[in-house]
């Protein structure tokens, strides 16, 4: 492919050795799976059942369709085909599909929304289906474990489709933690983040404030402000707000509750209830 015009516009140059950096439809694996995540473009995933003669015969029996989309969405998306036996459980980890043929759309590529598109295989349908997502008229395909149900325990669970729900309220501040079973840091964390939630239950003062987890590794965030990249990763929302604050402070039951009664929008209250308890028992003690 040629530069035919603005050669002498660096933007113009950069732009297109970057659209022209991996092929018009590539394939993805693990050779070329971080060449894609650092190209910082969208990732469009053709996920179709391997046909006899592997990757190759893959390629070239669905180039002709997915070739013509790539054309259409150049510069934006690069598209790629993937081998959907070999890489089953990681399209499913990555992108919750289970059953082809699918197209998984990422905005950018590794992010944890994407929209998948179930619907005829032809050049026109698809491309129309990835417009629809740029214009925001396709809702993301969420992971996301099943609501759990209702409990006593002191820590709230969260799942992807109740977070909305669960961490934006209008009356409640809350702290959640997003974790993942096999995180080291995270097993150490649960004892103190357990012992925190007791207090603030045994305080009374969970109308005011909502200690609260979710799996990262089992659920997906519906809202672009709570987002991770490591575990712990831990979030304060403030009541009435859509602005989570990433806490990065001493990781125990002492540091969060200090954190929590200097930066509640219920702090006031929470002295007061404190200092009234104080009066008439110990149980305000501190942790």
């Amino acid at each position: 492919m040629e530069l035919t015009s603005g050669a002498g516009d660096a933007e113009k140059v950069t732009a297109f050795l970057t659209d022209n950096a991996l092929p018009l439809f590539g394939r993805l694996d693990g050779d070329t799976f971080d060449k894609y995540m650092e190209a910082g473009k969208g990732l469009v995933w053709s996920l179709f059942p391997n046909p006899e003669g592997g990757a190759d015969a893959l390629e070239a029996m669905h180039r002709p369709v997915m070739g013509e989309v790539a054309k259409n969405i150049r510069g934006r998306y690069f598209v790629t085909y993937t081998d959907t036996e070999k890489f089953k459980e990681a399209i499913d980890n990555m992108l919750s599909v289970t059953e082809f043929p699918a197209i998984a759309i990422q905005k950018k590529a590794g992010d944890k929304k994407k929209f998948v598109y179930t619907g005829e295989m032809t050049a026109q349908k698809i491309s129309a289906f990835i417009d629809d997502v740029d214009a925001g008229r396709v809702s993301p395909r969420l992971k996301s474990e099943q609501p759990p149900a209702p409990s006593e325990d002191p820590v709230k669970v969260v799942v992807g489709t109740s977070l909305e729900k669960d961490v934006f309220t209008p009356d409640r501040d809350v702290l959640l933690e997003v974790y993942a079973p096999w995180c080291g840091h995270c097993k150490k964390l649960e004892p103190e983040y357990i012992k925190l939630a007791k207090k603030i239950k045994k305080e009374e003062l969970t109308d005011l404030v909502t200690i609260a987890k979710m799996d990262g590794t089992a659920n997906d965030s519906p809202a672009d402000a709570i987002d991770w990249t490591g575990f712990p990763s831990i979030f304060f929302i403030k009541a009435g707000t859509r602005e989570p604050i990433t806490y990065d402070g001493e990781r125990t039951a002492k540091g969060l509750w200090k954190y929590i009664k200097k930066s509640s929008s219920k702090a006031q209250e929470i002295r007061e209830r404190m200092e009234r308890r104080k009066g008439s028992s110990k149980r305000g003690e501190e942790l």
